[in-house]
């Protein structure tokens, strides 16, 4: 290529040929449209007399083949020379390196522009970039190793990165620490509002990785038809029911529904964090719940003719964090107003089928962008969003954002994503503030995955390995500390 990034593979092509390998270089360059950069490396290419040759040789073997070509500021199509090009190197044998990103690959969204080279290894810079971490180009970047070329937290001058992802020592780092003097209390208390009827599994997973997860008390709030199954598969739990007349009743009786609105606000004060939505159902009466759920703290006097003896505080003064998942956010894509009632901290944990009925774009838009539309719904909502893909997106209403690189697609089970979420209500119950308990939680979840995965196979794993997973995970950093 003409730009840096053609520089770049120049320079490899000299220290290649300075340590004894046969080099060839192909370089269609055109001196009046190089950089600086790019023409000084030619310079000196010519001066070691490297064979440098205009026509892509095809018919030649080669044990290596670098491809520096297009760097992180490709903005527009590959197409014409170039694409016949990249679509050549990806035909010849041999070991298949990229200098910094593969030639064709969005360097901040992943994005195949028109066709792209299809790497090994790529050799990054300073930085992991954006695109060598989501899909497509992830696929297309093979091994990634990040060197050094000097650049540091002080190059960056006022400005400060915005993108984000943890590694295996954030395991660590991040997890709650357990006190020796301590009790059930002194580990937060998690609310599930969850599981419609023939629905208990929902509320079942995301309880029980919250419990799994550290956290001190969980209660379970769904329907009656739940109780026996809910009992007998997590005993654990606080176990509380919505009777199908006390539903009906509120449903028809708007302005009148004491009974219903004491059990909501009873259990909200109780807890620390709330979760709504797993296998809750769309219909009204899952509709009435997250309605009210979200208006509560905001209803005035309505709440306090019915707050009970027992409450602490006014429902004003509430902001406990919410989690909304599953069912409660096909609920809220149709009433996005509703989330402007509740004044503590939300994060949402769209899937991208949920996340289209949120925004009205197609899953395909969301795909070509997943940081951008997890950072716009943030930001327009004042939430953390969990945009969950392949590479889960947490995004910040700040603009900042994390990019999951844990996991696997043996997680693509039914009951992953209510695991997932009260793995995010453990934390936050335990005292991790909101924001990093998502992030956290996500990459917590996906290192849950990798570890059964070897056990279970790709084929194999259910929403069950994962909780043991967790288990596996928090066991092991518990005996780290103690050595």
């Amino acid at each position: 290529g003409q730009g840096n990034n053609g520089g770049d593979g120049l320079a490899v092509a000299r220290i290649l040929n300075q340590q004894g390998s046969h080099v060839t270089v192909y370089c269609p360059m055109k001196e009046k449209m190089a950089t600086r950069e790019a023409s000084r490396q030619y310079e000196i290419l010519r001066e070691y007399g490297i064979p440098v040759v205009e026509e892509l040789p095809l018919r030649e073997r080669f044990s290596l083949v670098v491809d520096a070509i297009f760097g992180i500021g490709l903005t527009r199509e590959v197409e014409g020379q170039w694409k016949k090009v990249i679509d050549a190197l990806n035909e010849m044998e041999g070991c298949k390196v990229a200098v910094d990103i593969p030639s064709g690959i969005n360097g901040d969204t992943g994005q195949v522009m028109g066709c792209a080279f299809r790497a090994d290894l790529t050799v990054t810079f300073a930085y992991a970039k954006p695109g060598l971490l989501l899909y497509p180009g992830y696929a297309y970047s093979g091994r990634v190793v990040t060197k050094d070329i000097g650049i540091d937290q002080y190059s960056w001058g006022h400005w400060k990165p915005s993108a984000f992802f943890f590694e295996e020592s954030d395991l660590s780092l991040h997890l709650p620490k357990r006190q020796n003097y301590s009790n059930k209390g002194s580990y937060g208390r998690v609310l599930v509002v969850a599981g419609r009827e023939n629905m208990a599994g929902a509320a079942y997973f995301s309880g029980k990785a919250a419990a799994v997860t550290g956290c001190g008390l969980v209660k379970l709030l769904s329907v009656e038809e739940n109780r026996t199954i809910l009992q007998q598969l997590i005993p654990e739990a606080i176990l509380e029911t919505f009777s199908k007349e006390e539903l009906e009743e509120a449903l028809e009786a708007p302005n009148d529904k004491e009974t219903f609105l004491k059990k909501l606000l009873l259990n909200l004060e109780w807890a620390d964090v709330i979760v709504v939505g797993p296998g809750l159902g769309t219909g009204p009466k899952a509709r009435l719940i997250v309605k009210t759920l979200l208006e509560l703290p905001g209803m005035g006097s309505a709440c306090e003719s019915t707050k009970a003896e027992e409450a602490s505080a006014g429902p004003a003064s509430w902001k406990k964090p919410l989690i909304l998942d599953a069912d409660a956010l096909n609920i809220l894509s149709g009433h996005l107003e509703w989330r402007k009632s509740y004044p503590g901290p939300v994060i949402v944990t769209p899937h991208m089928g949920e996340m289209a009925r949120l925004t009205g774009r197609s899953v395909e838009e969301l795909r070509g962008s997943l940081p951008v539309c997890a950072k716009a719904f943030a930001k327009a909502h004042n939430v953390t969003c969990v945009l969950k893909d392949a590479r889960t997106v947490t995004a910040f209403s700040d603009g900042s954002y994390y990019i999951n690189t844990s996991g696997n697609n043996g997680m693509a089970t039914g009951g992953a994503g209510d695991v997932l979420t009260g793995v995010i209500a453990g934390l936050i119950a335990q005292g991790v503030e909101p924001d990093m308990a998502a992030v956290f939680g996500v990459f917590l979840h996906g290192k849950a995955g990798d570890i059964m995965v070897k056990e279970t196979g790709q084929y194999s794993m259910m929403a069950s390995d994962l909780i043991e997973g967790i288990r596996q995970i928090t066991r092991k950093e518990a005996q780290h500390e103690q050595l």
